[in-house]
């Protein structure tokens, strides 16, 4: 751990202790936490399946959710001055960038507005640049709104890039009647045109019936250009290696592109504490709720971390400290869930499968130094004769004691066992990579 960053958690940690949770607001939280990533997760695997079906690039979509936070005075006053935005505090806080954003008034509003039947969708403000776009959008009724879900989202605009959403968030118990949400549109590449038409289409479902918006809206500022950092240079941390190509910072996210090689003798699951660093130790870590990273099956990969561009810095730095890494022969778990064995378990057997059957599978792993691990680790399941079976349903949660993941398998005809890829795992290469970026 650096100076810097000691300083600020031991000031976090004093800052902490002083405050006060009573115990039904945590439980509130957990269980709203629980119910927000298990819905999204089915959400984020639908979307990904229809936005890049027809592009080969695509081998990762991590997604980060925030469920009950503080907001630091400042920030939400801020955010509050702005009309209309005041709603979606806990939506753009924990996000350095986002909140340089508002700070320099690059939010955009937008007003539009589309009533069906007795509900309303209103586009609130966007904020827009070369590599993607958040919208923020109400849903008002008279009638109640409880158990409101969004089944899918689509925008459209002339020459967009194809890309990722993330979206969806748990509405106020309080307030019944109003469902707020941030989308965020990840542009796979740079979008430069000068169109800034869009048409949003979101579907709902509401005690079975569905509806769908479609509102068009024209954002009215024209956006700011990144600045983009040449780097190509090659590091090692314990003997893998990988390229860092360019670095490319614009206001609503910074994205590193990697190169990983392809005789590395282990696979780079996540760069963990990759971060920005400034000449006076101010850091930017990895986007708290969004897309945090994509890439190919090539080995090319661009990891996403909270902005700085509206700081300009004299001196700014890539940091890289700790990576999770697993045996290119682990990389895929095979799982007889039949027989419930993992049949090529990491020798540190961190991870267990605690119980499975053809319908589902539990894992567990006991928490390391008091902390959950935070990352849903499981992706695409295949069966022995090379088929796909979906996992239309995951779930993670947490206790003292432990770390558990559920896997629900959408059919029961396939053929044992199933190979897990495997998109994170506790076990760390450590080294000290920084590079100069300016």
């Amino acid at each position: 751990m650096y100076e810097t960053e000691e300083a600020r958690l031991k000031q976090l940690k004093e800052h902490l202790d002083q405050q006060s949770l009573p115990l039904s607001e945590a439980d509130q939280a957990i269980r709203r936490g629980m119910e927000r990533a298990c819905r999204e997760k089915r959400q984020a695997r639908r979307r990904c399946k229809r936005i890049f079906g027809s592009v080969a690039v695509v081998a990762l979509l991590l997604l980060t959710f925030i469920t009950s936070i503080r907001v630091s005075p400042v920030f939400a006053q801020a955010v509050a001055s702005i009309p209309g935005l005041e709603k979606f505090v806990e939506l753009i806080a924990m996000d350095k960038g986002l909140d340089a954003v508002i700070q320099n008034d690059y939010y955009q509003e937008i007003g539009v507005t589309q009533t069906i039947d007795d509900k309303t969708l209103t586009v609130d403000g966007v904020i827009l640049d070369e590599t993607g776009i958040n919208i923020f959008y109400t849903i008002k009724s008279e009638r109640s709104l409880k158990g409101l879900q969004v089944n899918y989202i689509n925008l459209k605009a002339e020459g967009i890039p194809e890309g990722s959403f993330s979206y969806g968030n748990v509405m106020d118990e309080e307030e019944i009647h109003t469902y707020k949400d941030r989308i965020d549109y990840q542009f796979g590449e740079l979008y430069t045109s000068q169109n800034q038409s869009f048409d949003l289409s979101v579907a709902i479902k509401l005690k079975d019936q569905e509806t769908v918006f479609s509102v068009p809206f024209t954002v009215p500022e024209q956006v700011k250009a990144s600045e983009v950092y040449t780097i190509d240079k090659k590091v090692d941390i314990q003997g893998q290696q990988f390229t860092i190509e360019k670095v490319t910072v614009s206001p609503l996210r910074v994205g590193v592109k990697i190169t990983i090689d392809p005789t590395n003798t282990m696979k780079i699951l996540q760069f963990e504490d990759m971060r920005l660093e400034d000449e006076k130790g101010e850091l930017w870590g990895s986007i708290r709720n969004g897309t945090t990273a994509f890439g190919g099956e090539d080995g090319k990969y661009t990891f996403f971390l909270q902005s700085n561009y509206f700081s300009q810095p004299k001196k700014l730095y890539l940091r890289i400290n700790k990576v999770q890494a697993l045996n290119v022969e682990e990389v895929f778990a095979e799982v007889n869930t039949e027989t419930g064995e993992w049949l090529n378990q990491p020798n540190d057997q961190k991870i267990q499968l605690l119980q499975s059957n053809k319908h589902h599978a539990e894992f567990i792993m006991k928490n390391m130094d008091e902390e959950e691990f935070p990352f849903f680790f499981l992706g695409s399941a295949i069966d022995a004769k090379g088929e796909e079976v979906e996992t239309p349903t995951t779930g993670k949660y947490g206790d003292e004691e432990a770390t558990h993941w559920d896997l629900n398998f959408g059919r029961t005809d396939y053929a044992n066992p199933l190979r897990l890829e495997l998109f994170a795992y506790p076990n760390y290469l450590e080294g000290n990579i920084k590079i100069k970026i300016k």
